[in-house]
């Protein structure tokens, strides 16, 4: 159950002045790629069956530096390369973007209406994420709707990731504004503790299947389309 009225939300999201979203997720869906990525690296290097409740559990919404140390460990592997596995997952990365960015990636619904709509085009926007900038831009630009964002906190922007609240706070600090003057947007476990962390209205963003489990006990409204907060 929602914590707040919808009619209360919108307005919350009307008067305010600066929208800090995720990127995974919350505006384009990645999450079958991140996990098809890992499986593919910790099969050849370690002969591990990676799955989805295992990004869920270590990787979803923070860096995988922390959560591969912590998910190895429990397999019994203490001597590896975070660097390395890091490398070998952006490689398998970035030929999944090229290969399915038309087909298995897409924007959530109903967000490029959500940033085109006149009420919303004066907002200042900026993106906290565990992602690197430059899938960040590759992606939002092929789908036309990078240009909306002032700036990317992205992993090396910080240097407690998700979910400390370290990057929501710097993309408060960058915005000029009061924590009551902005909205955050996210979806994972790690990123909604981020943004509650902040001090920040939190708008969970549902993807089925994927965080049902948690996304209304951590956010204070859940929407699974964008266009469900255009007044």
């Amino acid at each position: 159950m929602n914590r707040i009225d919808i009619k209360d939300v919108k307005k919350k999201v009307g008067e305010a002045k600066g929208f800090l979203f995720d990127f995974d997720g919350t505006l384009v869906n990645l999450d079958k790629l991140n996990v098809d990525s890992f499986a593919l690296v910790l099969k050849d290097m370690f002969g591990l069956e990676f799955t989805k409740d295992d990004f869920m559990t270590y990787i979803s919404g923070m860096g995988a530096r922390n959560g591969l140390i912590e998910y190895l460990g429990i397999k019994g592997i203490k001597e590896f390369s975070p660097e390395e596995v890091n490398h070998q997952f952006y490689v398998h990365k970035k030929r999944f973007i090229e290969e399915q960015i038309d087909s298995e990636i897409y924007l959530l619904p109903g967000i490029k209406e959500f940033l085109e709509y006149e009420g919303n085009k004066n907002k200042r926007k900026v993106i906290i994420t565990s992602s690197r900038e430059e899938h960040v831009k590759r992606m939002l630009t092929h789908y036309k709707v990078f240009k909306y964002f002032e700036k990317v906190f992205d992993r090396y922007s910080v240097v407690r990731g998700k979910p400390a609240p370290e990057g929501f706070l710097k993309g408060i600090e960058y915005l000029g504004l009061k924590v009551d003057e902005c909205v955050a947007f996210e979806d994972s476990f790690y990123g909604l503790q981020s943004a509650k962390g902040a001090g920040l209205l939190t708008v969970g963003i549902m993807n089925r299947g994927w965080n049902d489990d948690f996304v209304y006990q951590l956010s204070d409204f859940v929407i699974d389309d964008y266009r469900k907060l255009i007044l």
